[in-house]
């Protein structure tokens, strides 16, 4: 049980480690305990991984639904997350860990796009109780906390009284006191749930940090063996350019490319006008760049991934699942067909290739979002003729609604005409019974 000396306690192939568990924030201690005391022949952690896997389909569902201001977008995001390649594999079948931290972001999301700031907090320290790279989840969440909503109107009107005193700016924009109690809320939550660890395991926060932690190439010709993880300066070990692999090794391993990246990417959150008039827009945009904050985190951070830690993008590729979503500034977006089948291509890209360059694939997701505005004024381009021949053939060839009109009227005749004659004989059949009768 969690606390218990022997809680760390992990044996394997003759090799003891003592931290165990403890490698993981405390909320996947708890877990494994009630997993393991669930009465189902030793997989019981699997069924809690399993189910925080399927529930998660209600707040896509419901991000999807808020976002798009679509119902039916809300469906197709909830069936193309269950349909989703990792989640089956890596969630349902293989029964890796990511799940829980996975549902709670998202369900505070899901909270955010409902106005209950403070139940969204609470889910989003959840899950980044249960996994250290839920803590780069915290940062969208900070950013929608302590600004201030501001109104399209106020904003036009305000903009030369604003440019006189820096303190009002500052009360103008950023909601100090607000953030100040979600941070009083947020460090009550995460003490009482801390506390007992610290007690049972003075070094968790060493333990934690050796586990987010890198190393540098052992080789700069050579790729390691399956058990480690990828990392983007092996890209140029695969492509055998040691010198680009010895630049980006330094870059990666020093948390250069993560940490630029990431100050780039939560300066464009910070610029995002927090406007009440477009709540929708403002947090479809809001989440769009956590997704390629997130991205970029996994490609350029220095421990390196695995393909499984990908599954945390199921739930975005549903939801960002065409250009609309990604560049219309509306409240509303319409449905595209591309929502039923660019989620499962999309991890059907990272899934299937092997495990040595499957991060080119991630490159290209990440370049897609990045540049959606570009690519969809692209596909508008290549759709143009398509589009042209169907609305030159319209006025000649007979519409498919008229052509279904004319086939079920003439079906509808052939039906009465048959009944009329089957009528016809069933009378004349009886006319001659009753005749006979009477003679």
């Amino acid at each position: 049980m969690p606390y218990s000396p022997g809680f760390g306690y992990l044996e394997l192939d003759g090799l003891v480690n003592e931290n165990g568990v403890f490698i993981f924030p405390p909320l996947t201690a708890f877990l494994y305990a009630i997993g393991v005391m669930i009465p189902v022949d030793g997989w019981g952690i699997g069924l809690l991984f399993a189910i925080f896997g399927y529930f998660t389909a209600l707040p896509v569902y419901g991000i999807a639904k808020q976002l798009s201001g679509n119902k039916r977008i809300g469906e197709v995001a909830a069936f193309t997350y269950l349909m989703n390649p990792n989640v089956l594999y890596h969630t349902t079948f293989v029964w890796l860990n990511t799940a829980p931290f996975i549902f709670f972001f998202f369900s505070g999301f899901y909270m955010l796009t409902k106005g209950k700031r403070d139940t969204a907090t609470l889910l989003i320290v959840t899950a980044a109780l249960f996994k250290q790279t839920a803590l780069f989840l915290g940062i969208p969440l900070v950013i929608y906390l302590i600004l201030r909503t501001q109104y399209s109107s106020r904003i036009i009107a305000s903009t030369t009284e604003r440019a006189k005193r820096f303190l009002e700016r500052t009360t103008e924009f950023f909601d100090i006191r607000q953030f100040t109690i979600s941070v009083l809320i947020v460090f009550v939550f995460v003490g009482a749930l801390m506390f007992p660890f610290f007690i049972a395991q003075p070094n968790m926060l060493t333990n934690l940090r050796l586990a987010m932690g890198g190393f540098p190439l052992v080789s700069l010709t050579e790729l390691p063996g399956y058990g480690s993880p990828m990392r983007l300066q092996l890209l140029a070990v695969v492509v055998g350019i040691p010198v680009l692999a010895q630049i980006l090794d330094g870059l990666v391993y020093y948390g250069f490319l993560l940490w630029f990246g990431t100050a780039l990417i939560v300066g464009f959150m910070f610029l995002e006008p927090k406007d009440g008039d477009k709540k929708s827009f403002y947090l479809r945009r809001l989440l769009l760049l956590t997704m390629i904050l997130m991205l970029w985190v996994h490609l350029t951070g220095p421990r390196g991934v695995y393909k499984y830690y990908f599954t945390l993008f199921a739930p975005f590729f549903s939801i960002f699942s065409s250009t609309q979503m990604v560049t219309n500034r509306d409240e509303t977006v319409p449905f595209s067909l591309s929502m039923l089948w660019l989620p499962i291509a999309l991890s059907l890209m990272i899934l299937l290739p092997s495990r040595n360059i499957y991060l080119f694939s991630v490159i290209l997701i990440l370049v897609g979002y990045a540049l959606a505005d570009k690519i969809g004024t692209f596909w508008s381009f290549v759709k143009a003729p398509g589009r042209y021949i169907v609305k030159q053939s319209s006025g000649r060839l007979p519409r498919a609604s008229v052509v279904l009109k004319d086939i079920k009227t003439n079906l509808i005749a052939i039906h009465s005409g048959l009944f009329a004659t089957f009528d016809y004989y069933l009378n004349e059949e009886q006319v001659n019974k009753h005749l006979a009768d009477d003679a």
